[in-house]
């Protein structure tokens, strides 16, 4: 993005958050959409973080191995024994 931020750009960087998580309504969805369409640097953050809360929500469902999990429990177990 330009140093400058439009006023229309600021307004959908402000919403990106509630927008992305659909808590915004169809019609501020649909303006939010339709400026993205115009602007390049908009639609870009909001791919971009919509890539991202992708790769999150994939990293939660990521099985952790047993030998990690095992390590883990011992180190907390040992926290707990000598707190």
């Amino acid at each position: 993005m330009t140093d400058a931020v439009k006023p229309e750009c600021a307004a959908v960087l402000g919403g990106i958050s509630a927008y992305l998580d659909g808590e915004l309504e169809a019609t501020e969805c649909d303006a939010i959409d339709a400026h993205c369409r115009t602007c390049a640097d908009c639609a870009a953050v909001v791919q971009g973080l919509r890539a991202t809360i992708g790769l999150c929500r994939g990293a939660v469902v990521a099985e952790l191995p047993e030998p990690v999990k095992a390590k883990a429990q011992a180190s907390i177990a040992r926290l707990l024994q000598t707190g």
